[in-house]
């Protein structure tokens, strides 16, 4: 299956010395929360509003067959940041400061479904925060395959090299989730598929030293595309895994019936 971006780190989709490499190629990459910071006089208005509590902050309600009545349905969003000093938002003149860092929720590892939302959107916060700050120490903890941090690591020289920063929007990539709750595969006890859309941030540009300003995405559509995340809980941790729909319906049979067989390796 095809992903949101690009081997999953297409968000620099724009060049600029080693992160032109990550528009080449096009599979896997998982898609970013809103995880734009709360205000408390430390963000913007605009950042605040997207970034109200999230179902980690409260009990965990949910079992792992999703059989609670909760629903998740709307954008993704987290709230539990470590803050330092007034955060000062990235221009084009200079780099975001004391950006406000994700935390882990502390039910993230429940195998409950509250746990599963809770993984994911710590993980679109971690991304969306490396590519404010190029720090990526809140996606080692998001990210229990270590695939991503290393897939993501051009974002982190992009800044150790003074290469540039990105700034417009604290939130580059947004996700909305579609259904109340995620489809549980047959014969598994720990594999669901949730349908979500993401969404770029045409605000979202790019500062290259040397070669000015442009947006972040370029050559790439902005229309929301339409994802299945995949969820899989293994070793006492939730491990996610969007991508995007071709056609109607959900994953594809293929790939479903695959997962179903291997349901007890999940």
């Amino acid at each position: 299956m095809t992903t949101f971006l690009s081997r999953r780190a297409v968000l620099l989709a724009a060049g600029a010395g080693a992160i032109t490499m990550l528009s080449a190629c096009s599979s896997d990459i998982r898609p970013l929360a809103d995880s734009s910071p709360s205000a408390s006089g430390e963000a913007s208005s605009s950042a605040s509003s997207s970034a109200s509590a999230s179902p980690s902050a409260s009990a965990s309600s949910s079992s792992a067959d999703g059989s609670s009545e909760k629903s998740y349905l709307g954008p993704v969003k987290f709230d539990n940041y470590e803050k330092k000093g007034e955060y000062v938002p990235a221009d084009e003149t200079h780099k975001a400061q004391n950006v406000p860092k994700p935390l882990p929720p502390a039910n993230m590892h429940e195998k409950t479904i509250d746990g599963a939302y809770s993984a994911f959107s710590f993980w679109l916060a971690s991304v969306n925060y490396l590519v404010l700050t190029g720090d990526d120490e809140p996606l080692k903890q998001a990210d229990p395959s270590g695939r991503d941090v290393k897939s993501f690591h051009d974002y982190v020289t992009f800044y150790e090299s003074n290469e540039g920063w990105f700034y417009g929007s604290e939130h580059a990539l947004q996700a909305e989730i579609m259904t109340p709750q995620p489809e549980k595969v047959s014969g598994s006890d720990s594999l669901y598929y949730w349908r979500i859309t993401l969404s770029k941030d045409s605000k979202a540009m790019m500062h290259v030293e040397g070669k000015g300003n442009r947006p972040m995405y370029q050559n790439t559509s902005m229309e929301p595309e339409l994802s299945d995340l995949k969820l899989s809980y293994q070793d006492g941790k939730w491990f996610t895994y969007p991508t995007k729909v071709h056609g109607q319906g959900s994953a594809s049979p293929s790939t479903k019936t695959s997962d179903e067989a291997n349901a007890k390796n999940a």
